[in-house]
């Protein structure tokens, strides 16, 4: 008995060490890393061009917003520098060029950081201007700047690849198509357990079948976050109720995808629910019911990025053998060159 408890608990444990261990092509981080720096760059070129910058960021000797509904002690920012209206575009331009740099891959790890560290100076300064969808995504640049989603389809690829620094960078680094898998398994996690706990925290009884699955519907009659005018839902009221039930089904099922990767994991082991899940592929299914909910949020919804920031968070639930065909071809000939 013991013996068998012994050789169990050392198969577990070989398991964990080699998830955190296991490697896989850059390609798959790499779309994450530039979607999430265009949606942002989208976010912070609207504040631009309603110029917003001093408004938002800015102190309140210059007209600004900044610690004004807040009792916390002044913001680093305005402790390290002066409470102008310059510093304000200051570090708004230092959050652009990071996302530029982000973007583009270029020195990706350094604009990944400074990127989250920015956002965060900017989320003291006006704490309520700080919203869910922004600590997401600090969350997510923090495992971007960890995941080598800067090896591919990047300045710094082309420096790994055939730059000045290529050959060096590579010996000090390891091959350009082998990266840890572990930040985008993590990313994955944060995902599920948000959608999960966004399912559990609808308590209001017009998302369940006593409230006839209204919620859609009440909420497309606010004004202050229905992007048109919904007076005409009620002719169609049953689509209403479908797409709240499928929303709590989505998020609810959250959990159950958690074990849809178990089983892909271990996919040679018997079980015919194993077998199941692995032959209907519901983690894809799950991802389409996502991409529509989103998508349908963006079109009916005036909820600023987040419909658009969580889209550029759904390529990380595919590992880089599952991207579309062409895309997996390059990353194949990457592989190749990189060999």
């Amino acid at each position: 008995m013991i013996a068998r408890t012994g050789a169990m608990l050392a198969s577990w444990w070989a398991w964990w060490v080699g998830l955190w261990a296991r490697r896989e092509a850059p390609h798959v981080m790499a779309l994450v890393r530039i979607a999430v720096a265009v949606v942002l760059l989208w976010d912070f070129a609207t504040v631009w061009r309603l110029d917003l910058i001093t408004t938002l960021w800015g102190m309140p000797e210059v007209g600004g917003l900044g610690d004004v509904l807040s009792r916390k002690p002044v913001p680093e920012m305005y402790q390290w520098l002066p409470p102008t209206e310059a510093t304000a575009v200051a570090t708004f331009a230092v959050m652009v060029g990071a996302l530029i740099c982000l973007a583009a891959g270029f020195l990706t790890p350094v604009a990944a950081v400074v990127t989250m560290l920015v956002s965060s100076q900017l989320a003291q300064v006006l704490p309520l201007g700080d919203r869910g969808i922004d600590l997401m995504l600090r969350n997510v640049l923090l495992l971007l700047a960890f995941s080598g989603c800067g090896r591919a389809w990047s300045v710094d690829a082309w420096l790994f690849r055939g730059g000045i620094l290529g050959r060096p960078l590579m010996r000090l680094l390891g091959p350009s198509d082998a990266v840890l898998a572990w930040p985008r398994y993590l990313l994955v996690l944060q995902i599920l357990v948000m959608y999960f706990a966004a399912g559990i925290q609808k308590t209001s009884v017009t998302w369940w079948p006593l409230g006839d699955y209204g919620a859609i519907y009440l909420i497309l009659q606010d004004p202050s976050i229905a992007a048109f005018r919904f007076g005409w839902l009620e002719q169609v009221f049953p689509l209403t109720q479908i797409a709240s039930a499928a929303t709590m089904v989505f998020e609810l099922g959250a959990g159950a995808i958690f074990f849809t990767w178990w089983f892909r994991d271990t996919r040679t082991r018997p079980g015919r629910m194993r077998a199941l899940f692995n032959r209907l592929e519901l983690h894809k299914w799950w991802m389409v019911i996502g991409v529509g909910l989103h998508l349908g949020i963006a079109a009916t919804m005036s909820l600023g990025i987040f419909p658009y920031a969580m889209l550029a968070l759904y390529p990380a639930f595919l590992h880089p053998d599952e991207l579309p065909r062409r895309a997996a071809r390059r990353v194949a000939r990457d592989e190749a060159i990189a060999a």
